[in-house]
């Protein structure tokens, strides 16, 4: 019997799953693309850093999530990232440097406009990260009471360019998404139900795309922790 995988692009919030295995999607594919908008600074997908030394350059805040391999990331003001999986890096607008990969690194990412820094935010071991701080219960609910705690990574002072962790509990609740959100899902499971009916499936090492304005509901069954970039 064939294995189960998912891939949908179509959808009203494009989709994969699993992950970690996007090449066997796209066996001949250098990186992959979730979405892109016409203003190239903005786009989520998966990417590979090939095995030695590359440049690496952002125009745009990136935020990336570890998938597999080894390495590190040296910017020219001599910063020492070390590249993992399971680790989540931040990249801040016009970071310039190179990769230094031990192994082919493949990560999971999301672009968008955002800002400087002197340092770049790094979360190690997000599927433990601790301690999580309260975020409140949903004010949306719809039945139980469904509550989120996280850690914000990095958020411009207007707001834009957010990354973190975040985690809700079960129940069930009205979705309407006001920014742009990439989410990587790497723990729990839920279903998303669109205003139009679509039902999407989430489970563990999902990536998804919820573009702003999505409505729907969320429907968490199992307690859910996800990586997020909101634009």
């Amino acid at each position: 019997m064939n294995e189960i995988k998912i891939q949908k692009l179509d959808s009203t919030a494009p989709h994969l799953w699993p992950a970690t295995r996007w090449r066997e999607f796209f066996p001949d594919a250098e990186s992959f693309i979730l979405h892109r908008n016409t203003d190239a600074l903005f786009e989520t997908g998966i990417r590979r850093w090939p095995a030695g030394s590359t440049a690496h350059k952002t125009a745009a805040d990136m935020l990336c999530y570890i998938l597999r391999g080894a390495g590190r990331f040296l910017s020219g003001s001599g910063e020492i990232i070390d590249a993992a999986p399971d680790t989540l890096i931040h990249f801040k607008q016009g970071w310039n440097g190179s990769c230094e990969a031990r192994d082919e690194l493949h990560a999971s990412y999301m672009t968008c406009p955002g800002g400087s820094a002197n340092h770049t935010p790094v979360l190690n071991n997000v599927l433990t990260a601790a301690p999580l701080k309260d975020w409140g219960e949903i004010p949306t609910m719809i039945e139980g009471a469904s509550r989120t705690a996280g850690i914000l990574l990095s958020r411009e002072a207007n707001g834009r360019a957010e990354s973190g962790l975040w985690t809700c509990t079960p129940g069930t609740w009205r979705c309407v998404v006001t920014a742009d959100e990439f989410c990587h899902f790497l723990a729990g499971a839920c279903t998303y139900t669109h205003d139009s009916g679509e039902q999407i499936e989430i489970q563990p090492d999902t990536v998804a795309f919820f573009p702003q304005n999505w409505s729907g509901q969320c429907a968490v069954r199992q307690t859910i922790r996800k990586i997020y970039m909101i634009r």
